[in-house]
C-alpha cells in the first residue's frame, strides 16, 4: 500500500478528516462539530484528539503527513491563519499549536485552495491549465489553479470569491467590508432572505414545509420547494444565480479559465443554480472566454476540501 496522507478540512461548523493516497483516492473519512465556541485552543484539541485516533489505525511509516485546509487568509509559509471570519480568529499559529502534538510534516492552506488542488487533480485529471473552483457553502469561497500550478498570489490571500464586493453600500461583511458576495450567496445569506420575504407576508409553501420555525430553513428546503415550483424559492435561487454568476464573469475575462468548477451544498441544487450563472455569464461577460469555461458540479463535493488537503501533503 502506498504512503498515505491525512486531510482535514476545518470548518467553522465541522472538521472532516480523511485517508488520502497519492492519486487522490479517500480511504477512510470521519467527521467530529467544530467546538461551539471559537476558542482556538479548544478547536486545535478536538482535531487534534480526532486526528490522533485516525493515525493510530497505521504504522507511523505509513504515513507521509498532514494537510489542513482552513477557512480564511491564510499564511501557507507559517500556517497561520490571518483571519477566520468563520472561525472568528485573528492571527491563531495553528501549524505551531498542532506541530507540538502532532509530529508529522504539516501543511496548511486555505480551505479553498485545497479543494481546487483536488478538482484539479482527481476531477479534471491535469488535462487542463486554468481552473477555478468556487464553493459554494455557509459562505463562498475560492481556489485557482493557473498554468498547472496552483497560484497563490503574493501572501498567499488569492482567490477570495467569496469578498469581490458586489454592492458598495451593502450589508457589512465580518470582513471589514461591505457589499461582499458572499453576503448575497450561501446558505446564510439564502435563509436570511427566505425569512425577510415570508415576515413580510409573501406567500410560500416554505412556511409550512418547516412548521413555521423560520430558523429551520437551509438551501435544500429551498431546493425542495423550488422543486414544487415554489415562487419564493424559484425567486431565490433564480437571484442568488444570478449574484453568483456577476462574481464568475469579472473573473472570467480577468482569468480566461478552462474549468469552473462549483463545490458546496449548494451545489447540490444543480441546475436551480447553474441555469442563471450561465445565463448571466453569457451576459455580463465577453463572448469567446465565456464560451470556453465549461461548468462543472463537482462529484467529489463534501470530500473535496479532505481530498485537496491530503494531496498537498502529499
Amino acid at each position: 500500500m502506498p504512503r498515505l496522507t491525512l486531510g482535514i478540512d476545518l470548518g467553522g461548523t465541522g472538521i472532516k478528516f480523511g485517508l488520502v493516497d497519492p492519486m487522490g483516492r479517500l480511504l477512510r473519512s470521519s467527521k467530529i462539530s467544530t467546538p461551539s465556541k471559537s476558542d482556538p485552543l479548544e478547536v486545535v484539541n478536538a482535531l487534534v484528539a480526532q486526528a490522533k485516533a485516525v493515525l493510530a489505525t497505521l504504522p507511523k511509516r505509513k504515513v507521509r503527513g498532514i494537510g489542513i485546509g482552513a477557512a480564511g487568509d491564510i499564511d501557507p509559509k507559517t500556517g497561520s491563519v490571518r483571519l477566520s471570519p468563520n472561525l472568528n480568529w485573528r492571527n491563531v499559529p495553528l501549524k505551531a499549536l498542532i506541530s507540538r502534538r502532532l509530529h508529522y510534516p504539516i501543511v496548511i492552506d486555505n480551505d479553498a485552495n485545497a479543494a481546487a488542488w483536488a478538482a484539479y487533480v482527481v476531477e479534471a485529471k491535469r488535462r487542463v491549465q486554468n481552473l477555478l473552483c468556487v464553493t459554494v457553502g455557509t459562505g463562498v469561497g475560492g481556489g485557482l489553479v493557473l498554468n498547472g500550478q496552483l497560484y497563490r498570489g503574493s501572501t498567499g490571500s488569492a482567490a477570495e470569491i467569496g469578498h469581490i464586493t458586489l454592492y458598495p453600500d451593502g450589508a457589512p461583511c465580518p470582513c471589514g467590508n461591505q457589499g461582499c458576495l458572499e453576503r448575497y450567496v450561501g446558505a446564510r445569506a439564502m435563509a436570511a432572505e427566505a425569512r425577510r420575504a415570508i415576515e413580510a407576508g409573501e406567500s410560500t409553501v416554505v412556511s409550512k414545509m418547516v412548521h413555521n420555525d423560520l430558523s429551520k430553513i437551509t438551501p435544500l428546503i429551498l431546493e425542495k420547494a423550488a422543486r414544487q415550483k415554489d415562487r419564493l424559492a424559484l425567486h431565490l435561487w433564480s437571484q442568488v444565480g444570478e449574484h453568483l454568476g456577476i462574481g464568475l464573469a469579472s473573473l472570467i475575462n480577468v482569468i480566461n479559465p478552462e474549468w469552473i468548477v462549483i463545490a458546496g451544498g449548494l451545489s447540490r441544487a444543480g441546475n436551480l443554480l447553474l441555469d442563471p450563472v450561465r445565463r448571466t455569464i453569457l451576459k455580463r461577460s465577453f463572448h469567446t472566454p465565456a464560451s470556453a469555461a465549461k461548468l462543472v458540479i463537482s462529484k467529489l463535493d463534501q470530500e473535496l476540501g479532505i481530498v485537496g488537503a491530503g494531496l498537498l501533503a502529499h
